[in-house]
């Protein structure tokens, strides 16, 4: 068979269309799996109980200052997320691993779709020599990235949300792109990604007001569109934060951001350049692809087509490039930014054709200088005359990264289908090796991982029933929890009570009653400087550090019971048994052992006076 024959193989639709279906498929067989595990951190100890509570609540369309009981002594509706999602439908319809399941696999597919559309219309036309290849190769990068099942089709969506802008602002604009348009917020989140978006689809507008001399009324409309459906779908949350005397959010003492000093926030520079936000926006970039983009930049600099003979040679320079440790050497030096700036500022000067690359890859160097200007200390000015800069993350800015690497992925094939040979082959071996790593950093996997458990281990619903067939009473409305050594959402997810949890957006007062409980012993900073998480901070709660402690006794225990009596606290759980229970007025009542990887379950009563 010849080279054009085997060229003309691989370059097939049809053949594409397979690879993406079995890619996918693989990708997400976990998930039907009857047992899979899925990351603890910002997903089960928060997302799937917060979803589970407002589900069952009967309090979805209440109003905002009505109380939802469950959680930290009762939270008013405004701490919870609004009515307008479609991942809270999935948990009201389904049980909560249903409800997972789904909205995982719509994530998926969507940002598949997604990227598809946006990169086929926009980026790389169809070309006879190397077909829709750069398209399909960008649409299934996009497609195996691990999103964070919290954010549903937030970043999934961004390609197709930027397809129907432009289509709009060319003229183009149909029905069914302003109806989608208006419907995004049901799906996506504001306050995580689109208020960046729409900030920098803003910007752009005036440039292009200002080369164009007038301006787009087209694609005005349908920006201030998009922003009022995402303002009216979030308007509990705009409501409470900027209108509602009332209601004052823990997040106003926020000290997380604007603390580092320049050397460290200039790190961060090139850890968020090189590595994103994970787990939140993870590209997966660092190890094939973002040597691939280099690579196809540097291709730039040859004007021809390179022969046989000198594609063979460029091919075993790049193979040679990815020995272990050759592109980690380079990229993590104190030079690296710099040094990548002015390459690709060289670039874009030096081509004709493709100078978006270069543009974009500009672009993500300067969200990862801006976003780390949040975290340096020097900057701190900005939080003083803005206060909501000390609680909102600006951070989030860099959540683009995933859409951006994968336009950048696709114009990086068409260089290199038009700069050597043997294009198509090379990139079936780069597939193949983004898609491993893809699949070893999935969200889902079929065997115990670090910070992951399945559902049942980590909720241990089993355990509960027993605590239930054998102890009923506990499990009255009128009894409060508090959870040690253990995540409070394994209790909430199990129909109980808490006087602790896990919320993004509280009263302030709480924080401070609840932190009186430990007070007067040594505890991390991070309850004062952050303090989402309001857990007795005296004992690690994560289940990794206790599958490594399991069947540990505890001899000294720091927390002050009068204070949890004054919470009205009437159970405390945890998963170690208590050498002496009494000297915190507790009472040992039930015990229930896990099975191995899951937490145990002790039950003490509190004797308050």
């Amino acid at each position: 068979m010849s080279y054009n024959s085997i060229h003309k193989c691989l370059t097939n639709d049809q053949l594409w269309i397979v690879i993406s279906a079995v890619l996918l498929g693989w990708y997400l067989s976990p998930l039907f799996h009857h047992t899979f595990y899925v990351p603890i951190f910002d997903n089960l100890d928060s997302n799937v109980v917060w979803y589970k509570i407002l589900a069952e609540s009967g309090k979805i369309f209440a109003s905002n200052d009505e109380i939802i009981p469950n959680m930290m002594n009762g939270l008013p509706r405004a701490s919870y997320g609004g009515e307008f999602d479609l991942i809270l439908w999935l948990y009201y319809f389904f049980t909560p691993k249903t409800a997972y399941i789904i909205n995982e696999i719509l994530i998926h597919l969507l940002a598949f779709v997604s990227m598809f559309v946006f990169l086929k219309a926009y980026a790389v036309p169809k070309n006879r020599y190397y077909g829709n290849v750069p398209v399909f190769l960008g649409s299934l990068y996009f497609a195996l990235l691990p999103f964070w099942s919290g954010a549903g089709g937030t970043i999934a969506l961004l390609p197709l949300v930027t397809y129907a802008l432009l289509e709009i602002k060319n003229g183009k604009g149909k029905a069914w792109e302003w109806g989608f348009l208006a419907i995004v917020p049901l799906y996506a989140s504001f306050v995580l990604v689109y208020v960046f978006y729409i900030t920098m689809a803003g910007i752009f507008l005036l440039y292009d007001a200002v080369k164009n001399k007038k301006i787009n009324y087209r694609f005005f409309s349908a920006l201030l569109l998009m922003t009022t459906a995402f303002l009216l779908s979030e308007y509990r949350l705009v409501y409470a934060m900027f209108f509602d005397p009332g209601f004052v959010s823990h997040r106003t003492e926020f000290q997380i951001f604007f603390q580092d000093d320049l050397k460290e926030a200039y790190r961060l520079v090139l850890v968020k350049l090189l590595q994103g936000h994970p787990p939140h926006a993870d590209p997966l970039q660092q190890p094939y692809v973002l040597p691939i983009v280099l690579s196809a930049m540097a291709l730039e600099f040859f004007r021809k087509r390179l022969n046989t003979k000198e594609s063979v040679i460029v091919w075993i320079i790049i193979a040679l490039s990815f020995v272990p440790g050759v592109w980690n050497a380079v990229l993590i030096e104190k030079y690296t930014i710099p040094g990548l700036a002015l390459f690709a500022i060289a670039v874009m000067l030096y081509v004709k054709r493709f100078r978006m690359l270069p543009k974009l890859f500009l672009l993500l160097i300067l969200l990862s200088f801006i976003a780390s200007g949040f975290e340096y200390r020097g900057l701190a000015f900005l939080g003083e005359m803005f206060p909501v800069l000390k609680s909102f993350n600006m951070i989030r800015m860099i959540f683009v990264e995933p859409f951006v690497y994968g336009i950048l992925l696709a114009y990086s094939a068409v260089i290199v289908f038009r700069k050597l040979r043997f294009a198509a082959a090379a990139v079936f071996v780069f597939l193949t090796a983004q898609a491993i790593y893809s699949f070893q950093a999935s969200f889902y996997q079929t065997q115990p991982n670090h910070g992951y458990a399945s559902f049942e281990e980590y909720y241990i619903p089993d355990l509960f029933e027993q605590l239930k067939k054998g102890h009923p009473e506990i499990f009255s409305p009128d009894n409060r929890f508090v959870s040690y050594g253990m995540e409070p959402s394994v209790a909430l997810f199990n129909g109980l009570y808490t006087v602790d949890g896990y919320s993004p957006n509280y009263p302030l007062e709480y924080k401070y009653r609840f932190r009186k409980i430990f007070e007067n012993y040594k505890y991390p900073n991070l309850y004062n400087q952050w303090g989402s998480k309001v857990y007795i901070v005296t004992v690690p709660a994560q289940m990794d550090a206790y599958r490594m402690m399991k069947g540990l006794k505890l001899d000294t225990l720091r927390f002050d019971s009068d204070v949890l009596c004054s919470l009205g606290t009437t159970y405390l759980l945890s998963p170690y048994r208590f050498k002496h229970p009494e000297q915190k007025q507790l009472k040992p009542v039930a015990f229930a052992a896990g099975k191995k990887g899951s937490w145990d379950l002790y039950l003490y009563q509190l004797g308050c006076p």
